[in-house]
Formats: C-alpha cells, sequence, structure tokens
C-alpha cells in the first residue's frame, strides 16, 4: 500500500524549471504533502517547523520596513530557502521576485501579501 501512496504522489508531482517540485496541495500557502515528507510524517516536527516559521514571519515582515536594499535581498534570499524547503511555494516565489528588485513596489506587494497569506494559513493550522 505504502508502495502505491509513494507512486501515486510522484506521479502526480510537477518538476518546475527551477529544479522544485511542487504537489497539487501547492496551491495551499503550505503544500502540505511536502511538509510531511521534510518531516518524515512526524506531526511535532511539522509543528515545530511550523511554529519557526511564523516567527521568522513575523521578524521578516517587521524588518522589511527598516532593512537598507542589500538587507532586502538578504532577507528574501533566506526566506526563500526557507519557504522552498517546507513548500511554502507561492511565498518562495515572491521572495525571489522580491530579491530581484527589491525596489520594485508591485514585487514588495506581491511578497507582503504571500507574508500574510502564509502567516494566516499556518495559525489556522497551529490553532
Amino acid at each position: 500500500m505504502a508502495a502505491a501512496t509513494r507512486q501515486m504522489e510522484e506521479a502526480s508531482t510537477i518538476e518546475l524549471a527551477d529544479g522544485a517540485v511542487r504537489c497539487p496541495s501547492g496551491r495551499r500557502p503550505i503544500d502540505l504533502v511536502h511538509l510531511a515528507r521534510q518531516t518524515s510524517g512526524d506531526r511535532g516536527l511539522e509543528t515545530e517547523v511550523l511554529g519557526l516559521l511564523l516567527r521568522h514571519l513575523e521578524l521578516f515582515e517587521g524588518r522589511l520596513e527598516i532593512a537598507s536594499a542589500d538587507e532586502c535581498r538578504f532577507i528574501a534570499h533566506a526566506l526563500k530557502g526557507t519557504a522552498r524547503n517546507i513548500g511554502a511555494f507561492p511565498l518562495a516565489d515572491a521572495a525571489q521576485r522580491f530579491e530581484v528588485s527589491v525596489l520594485d513596489d508591485e514585487a514588495v506587494a506581491a511578497l507582503r501579501s504571500e507574508l500574510n497569506q502564509t502567516a494566516r494559513f499556518v495559525r489556522s493550522l497551529l490553532g
């Protein structure tokens, strides 16, 4: 049964140009299938990772208000890696766009929107 489930998951993944892999649950702010894989299905670890992510999201959003352009690039780069690792692909995409164009108002707005959506989603998961 486990092998069949794994085959279904592998068949449903989508390879992206940047090498990232997304699953159908990637339509949510966080791809919970990806997160479960990254944490080997350990619910306690998932909760811990999500709690850390929420704290980082809150810190990043506040820091973006006062950071220089170089600091913003660093923040965006760190956020992009963190987000991809746990399956927050829309946030990672917004962080990547912002990293490249920190002075672009649309990139800033998109990043803030994804930060807020992801934080709301994490809060809903953590209760």
